[in-house]
């Protein structure tokens, strides 16, 4: 057996080697999440402070939001099938440098930039924009350099650390405004993302030193008939033909409309987000209008939520590639319980703190879940576009949602409105049930998966 020169002969030695390269990988992913996150933290305070002293006008801190939610979802159907014909790594590189850019030109001290409210809703639209498809590249990337087991490690293990990342960052950003006032704020944000963008240099290199291979798994083990095809046809263009060219993104909505197992997921996924993300987005609406609790208070408890985030990322991590889908169902009946117990005797504080933890462990275990189904069962060279509809879809109908909550929310009050979210929750559980192993390989049948690469045409 040939042996790589990092790999020792000996088999015992290939384990430990392989576990401390993993750590190293979960190290630096966990550091490349933290930063990105406390740059997010600290940049959406910071335009938000700036369009609410530019206006003096609560309604303009809507305004940035709103403009950035519509850029993000332009930029999901946009962007998608530039980075299937594309590298998802410059893509990423590139919407670092762009964020960088934009936060160093506002933060050095432009009096023109930092003092029109219609620059800064640019701005911040354009950071949203580009860290949204930043987003899009590293969901591409991910499971093209690393297998189906290290891909859901990393994934559940960046949840975790991502959720640890919130509790801190409202704190950090806090401080850094505090200390660094207007627009330099963005400086330090700056600074975040050129860490980041080192740390991912970082984990590109750690993920090309995988032991036992002389370079990076280019696709995961599952939906990745269409990446091998065409990495087989370059390596041998006289044995093989050329690899047909990509299908249309309207030829993908297609087959996501048509699809039976596809437009069950969508469907699904489309419930259990609405009630998922309108919950999560209303948690404050009912603590201070339902059960009179101070701001700060209120704000307090909504940590509770972020600790079952927490454990929910492990609990990913720990499930592995076989869990997913039994996630779908348990962990979406897990938030519902939650829900309908916040509603029911939320007026109890610790019986709240309970139903938030129990929320946000579903929550997570969910929407990761969920995301990792789509990574290792779309079509691999396709899977910008497929992800990006999918997302634009889902961003669209919770986008309704939200904004029809808080009129209920008026009119109802917010007990209705939680029974209402919860017994949806508990719904698409029981749909998620029937969501069969049929319907699982099914997901990767499609007209636009191709077929597996014929054998023995290579020698």
């Amino acid at each position: 057996m040939t042996t790589t020169q990092q790999e020792p002969k000996t088999g015992r030695a290939v384990l430990p080697t392989a576990s401390r390269w993993l750590t190293l990988l979960l190290v630096v992913f966990a550091v490349l999440v933290t930063s990105r996150s406390m740059s997010e933290g600290i940049y959406d305070i910071a335009f938000a402070n700036l369009a609410l002293d530019l206006s003096g006008l609560v309604s303009t801190v809507g305004l940035v939001y709103c403009v950035g939610y519509g850029v993000e979802v332009i930029a999901s159907i946009a962007a998608g099938p530039l980075l299937d014909r594309g590298n998802p790594k410059t893509v990423l590189v590139v919407a670092y440098l762009v964020k960088i850019g934009v936060f160093v030109l506002i933060g050095i001290g432009s009096t023109f930039l930092s003092s029109h409210l219609w620059a800064i809703v640019v701005a911040a639209a354009t950071v949203d924009m580009v860290h949204h498809i930043g987003e899009m590249a590293l969901f591409v990337l991910m499971p093209r350099i690393l297998d189906a087991n290290t891909l859901v490690r990393v994934q559940g293990i960046g949840a975790t650390i991502r959720s640890s990342a919130e509790l801190l960052s409202p704190v950090v950003a806090g401080l850094v405004i505090a200390l660094l006032p207007g627009s330099q704020a963005l400086l330090v944000a700056a600074g975040l993302q050129v860490i980041a963008l080192a740390v991912f240099a970082t984990f590109i290199t750690v993920v090309a030193r995988q032991p036992g291979s002389a370079h990076p798994k280019s696709v995961h083990a599952q939906g990745s008939d269409a990446a091998t095809s065409v990495k087989t046809a370059s390596a041998a263009p006289e044995e093989e033909p050329a690899p047909a060219p990509l299908p249309s993104r309207r030829a993908v909505a297609r087959t996501l409309a048509t699809s039976p197992a596809w437009r069950r997921f969508l469907t699904f996924h489309a419930l259990t987000v609405l009630a998922l993300s309108t919950v999560i987005l209303s948690l404050l609406s009912l603590m201070r209008e339902t059960f009179d609790m101070s701001p700060a208070r209120a704000g307090s408890f909504l940590a509770f939520s972020t600790i079952g985030a927490i454990i929910g990322g492990l609990v990913v991590a720990k499930a592995g590639p076989e869990g997913i889908y039994s996630s779908l169902r348990w962990a979406t009946a897990l938030a519902g319980a939650g829900t309908l117990t916040a509603a029911l005797l939320g007026g109890t504080q610790w019986i709240l703190a309970g139903a938030l933890v129990l929320f946000g462990l579903g929550f997570t275990v969910y929407l990761r879940s969920a995301g990792l189904l789509v990574q290792l069962r779309a079509p691999a060279a396709l899977l910008g576009t497929w992800h990006g509809l999918l997302d634009a879809v889902i961003r669209v109908v919770s986008a309704g949602a939200i904004l029809a909550t808080g009129f209920l929310f008026d009119r109802f009050g917010g007990r209705p409105v939680y029974l209402a979210f919860g017994t949806l929750l508990l719904l698409t559980a029981a749909f998620w049930s029937t969501f069969g192993t049929q319907d699982q390989q099914n997901l990767g049948s499609t007209p636009c998966t191709p077929p597996p690469p014929r054998k023995g045409l290579r020698r």
